[in-house]
């Protein structure tokens, strides 16, 4: 169908006269007393029913057919995203074509399946449209790839474009809800180069409508930052690290804020369908892609929103979106946003499907991303649909402790002293890795939005620094943590694992608080889990009482033991990138069911490990072995050195990065991973000017500078011997290793033929 549409149908609310209250509401006082908000009806406990995966548009050209959408029917999935091409739906400005869509979504609505359309403005195949011309700048100067933001012309017609699509399709009975995108994909302010966000129209935005709706004269600016300018013409628009740097940084994070807001309202006029975000990155990208969560979480509850976070194969991120859901009643889905190691791909599933439960009571589903054919979805997407039905059952709440890890982001809206987010979501995940319980994770940007207050919790760990929030929750008699260990004395931990890194449990309590479901994944993608794991009642929020575990799957009681304190040992035997479900339930375990010998499993492992070139097994990995990504630090080729096999390092002329690395992964579940010393070999390829560095993971420090390691330059085989004291080796380097082999020359190769590690 081609239909042509007046521009302007959508008036763009422009935009500086709502600028100060957007602005001011996102910088509230943090001295102010929060309450917590009442969750919105959307975020009642029960199941979800969106289960969904991510198509192209189009099969290369060709409709979706009823065949297609049957076969994902079939496997419990009543909802397919679809990647909308602009270029596609309005070919020439204000010209559409709904023709291929309107098919689509007849084949869909035919098989009992509900199409969402993913609107993107730019960073997708198809979009933005041809006939945009405005680009946005980078920070460096380049030329980007998404339309120009505040190009109110081009804004327009993006708005349009979503409206008028809307519009048309609303009523199909093959619509199930729309995603609502601005900017590059799903970062916002990504570009190919840098960080997007100086483009003409967007300073000229800045100067002649964001500073005097935020300051409202160029006194009170200049009062405010210690300048002199006679006009906000004058105001420079700072790049990262320039003066002033902050305040356009603020300005670009208010953007976000601002114009999904606007965009989500139109749509929210056309229908009351089903609305997402995604949210794409990690908590580290807020500063220069401007993903900020709890703008999103503050819009998603304004509007009826779910937030699909788009990278939950990672457990600081999971943690955080599912404390961010309950914060603010907001619906949270989760998709996989996967390596390009197909080696990983099994656990990582393992890892995302098992997070699931840590949304709960506000789980809004999942998406699996991308249907397409590639390595991943022949790996992930079986894995996927066969743990659907797991899923599809889950209820109750993720138990949570009144105890909560703390996250300045501030720095994200151009505080320059504000804590460094860089290492926050891999801290994260150690520490829960680590001590498997119920924390909140609570934000600056919640105090802000009074969805949360710091008073709930008994204690605060902070991870980025100590603000005026924490300040003030320690003068009013709060207790402030110095280390992730201290938490066991305010949050009882649900689940005791023998070692840590390779098994994780993720609880459901039910709302009676009588019964519990139990998610385990084994996550480690080299090594598998042998020991045991302890369940507390306490931890998981059960009333006091006896309990016993069966396997759901099975409906069998596994051998277990119940504790004196009430919690019950299970020993486990799981291979890597398994998923099992569990139910703690009431009352003793069923006559008959097999008592172990011992547990908690507290001792095995082994005492020496290693690993060599070629072969597997040994109990270490030499981690991207045969990767060939450019800018990567680590990547090894297979190669044949003086008659042995050995790995090689890439050099800085092949990489295009400066180190040179080989990075290391320890069995988790062996006595040298959790020991604190441990004595090294490595046999390399000695030849002149070239050594390495042992850097290992150590208490607060992930790549402590250990032993240096200089050759003789002999063109010979060496053996070292280092001893590495202090280690805690907790998977916090690059690609989750425990440790690397920093070469002393990255202009040329290290050869490395093997490594064993030893203790006792």
């Amino acid at each position: 169908m081609l239909r042509t549409v007046r521009r302007g149908a959508i008036p763009l609310l422009c935009c500086a006269a709502i600028a100060t209250t957007v602005f001011a509401t996102t910088t509230a006082n943090a001295s102010s007393t929060p309450t917590r908000a009442e969750p919105t009806k959307h975020g009642a406990a029960g199941p979800s029913t969106y289960w969904a995966t991510q198509f192209q548009f189009d099969d290369n050209g060709t409709p979706w057919t009823t065949a297609t959408f049957a076969e994902l029917k079939s496997k419990g999935i009543d909802r397919a995203e679809i990647n909308m091409p602009w270029s596609k739906i309005e070919p020439s400005r204000g010209t559409f074509d709904f023709s291929e869509l309107d098919q689509e979504l007849a084949a869909a609505a035919a098989e009992g399946v509900k199409l969402v359309p993913v609107f993107w403005s730019s960073g997708w195949r198809g979009s933005p449209a041809t006939w945009i011309t405005d680009f946005e700048v980078t920070d460096t100067g380049a030329k980007g790839v998404a339309p120009a933001w505040w190009d109110l012309a081009q804004q327009q017609d993006y708005f349009t474009y979503v409206t008028s699509t809307l519009t048309h399709i609303a009523n199909n009975a093959g619509f199930g809800g729309a995603f609502m995108d601005y900017g590059h994909t799903d970062a916002q302010w990504l570009e190919s180069s840098g960080s997007g966000g100086w483009a003409p129209a967007d300073i000229a935005y800045f100067r002649t409508s964001w500073l005097p709706a935020t300051y409202g004269s160029i006194a009170a600016f200049n009062a405010k930052n210690g300048t002199t300018y006679g006009s906000f013409d004058q105001v420079p628009a700072a790049v990262p690290g320039a003066p002033l740097a902050g305040v356009y940084q603020a300005f670009r994070q208010w953007s976000v804020q601002d114009t999904y807001d606007r965009l989500t309202a139109a749509a929210r006029r056309i229908t009351s369908a089903p609305l997402y975000y995604y949210f794409g990155g990690h908590i580290s990208n807020a500063p220069q892609l401007g993903n900020l969560p709890d703008v999103f979480f503050t819009l998603a509850r304004k509007y009826d929103v779910t937030v699909v976070e788009d990278a939950a194969n990672s457990n600081g991120l999971s943690l955080l979106f599912g404390s961010l859901g309950r914060a603010y009643g907001v619906k949270v889905a989760q998709e996989w946003t996967v390596t390009a190691d197909d080696s990983l791909l099994p656990s990582e599933a393992a890892l995302w499907l098992s997070d699931y439960a840590m949304t709960l009571p506000d789980g809004g589903g999942e998406d699996f991303f991308i249907h397409d054919g590639t390595s991943k979805d022949v790996v992930g997407f079986p894995i996927y649909t066969s743990w659907l039905p797991v899923l599809q059952k889950l209820s109750g709440s993720y138990p949570t402790q009144p105890v909560a890890v703390y996250i300045d982001y501030s720095q994200a809206r151009g505080n320059t002293g504000g804590g460094s987010l860089s290492g926050v979501e891999n801290s994260i995940n150690a520490l829960w890795s680590g001590y498997q319980a119920g924390f909140a994770v609570v934000t600056s940007e919640e105090i802000a939005d009074h969805a949360d207050s710091l008073s709930h919790y008994r204690a605060v760990l902070p991870m980025n620094g100590v603000d005026a929030n924490l300040t003030a929750y320690q003068k009013s008699g709060g207790k402030l943590l110095t280390s992730g260990s201290q938490l066991s004395g305010y949050a009882p931990a649900y689940a005791s694992l023998t070692s840590q890194h390779a098994l994780q449990v993720v609880p459901a309590t039910a709302a009676d608080h009588r019964s519990a479901q139990l998610t385990l994944a084994e996550v480690n993608p080299s090594f598998g889990y042998t020991g045991s794991v302890t369940l507390h009642p306490n931890g998981l929020g059960l009333v006091p009482g006896t309990y016993h575990v069966v396997d759901a799957l099975t409906g069998k009681a596994p051998g277990q033991t119940s504790l004196a304190d009430g919690s019950v040992c299970v020993p486990v035997t799981m291979a890597s990138a398994a998923l099992d479900q569990w139910s703690m339930l009431p009352g003793a375990a069923p006559a008959g069911t097999p008592v172990p010998a011992s547990c908690p499993v507290t001792s095995g492992g082994a005492t020496s490990i290693s690993g060599t070139a070629g072969q597997t097994g040994g109990g270490v990995k030499f981690l991207s072995v045969g990767s060939t990504g450019q800018g990567a630090d680590g990547n090894l080729t297979a190669v044949t050195q003086g008659g042995r096999a050995a790995y090689q390092t890439w050099t800085s002329a092949q990489s295009g990065a400066t180190p040179a690395n080989m990075y290391l992964q320890l069995d988790p579940t062996s006595q040298v991973a959790q020991a604190a010393t441990v004595t090294m070999n490595v046999t390399y390829w000695s030849v002149a000017g070239q050594g390495f560095q042992v850097q290992y993971d150590a208490p607060g420090n992930a790549y402590f500078a250990g032993p240096t390691v200089a050759g003789s330059g002999t063109g010979s085989w060496q053996t070292a011997t280092v001893t590495l004291t202090g280690a805690q080796f907790d998977e916090l380097q690059n690609l989750s290793a425990d440790l690397r082999l920093s070469v002393t020359d990255p202009t040329k190769p290290l050869d490395v033929s093997s490594v064993t590690l030893s203790v006792g």
